[in-house]
């Protein structure tokens, strides 16, 4: 049980290292929105840019969200159980999560990963490094949910 407890401890960690991220991620973008809102009633590439980066911090946050929630909740079940195999939601858990990590992670990549950084636009910039820093951190998290979904199966 501990070394259950210590991969979703770690999940935790991690998972709220990367929301901080994101966080950040946004608040950059949005200095920069009220830019990108112009050049997007002139232009519908400037739209679709402003779509796409809004949507991709959005799945990047949902899933993170999704993994801090998913540990607390395991946590708590375990913690009040005695026993991750005496919880259902472990063995949904983590390939949920799992999924939802390299969903989040695909997208962030194939919209941010040729962006190049613009003179003068920091908000954007910051926006770029702090996505690519977002999507280092989803590596780890989906490992551990594996290795908590590993644990899962060798306890269970």
């Amino acid at each position: 049980m501990l070394r259950f407890l210590t991969a979703l401890a770690l999940i935790a960690l991690i998972t709220l290292y990367a929301a901080q991220k994101s966080y950040v991620a946004i608040l950059s973008l949005l200095k920069y929105e009220e830019r990108s809102e112009k050049a997007a009633k002139h232009s519908d590439t400037a739209a679709r840019e402003l779509y796409k980066s809004k949507a991709t911090q959005q799945s990047s946050a949902a899933a993170i969200a999704l993994s801090l929630a998913s540990s607390l909740a395991l946590s708590s079940a375990v913690l009040l159980l005695g026993s991750p195999s005496a919880s259902t939601s472990t063995s949904v858990l983590p390939p949920v999560n799992i999924v939802a990590i390299a969903a989040a992670f695909v997208h962030n990549r194939s919209f941010w990963k040729a962006k190049a950084k613009v003179p003068f636009v920091g908000g954007f910039n910051e926006a770029i490094q702090k996505s690519k820093e977002i999507r280092q951190l989803m590596v780890p998290i989906a490992l551990c949910w594996g290795l908590v979904g590993l644990l899962c199966w060798i306890d269970g």
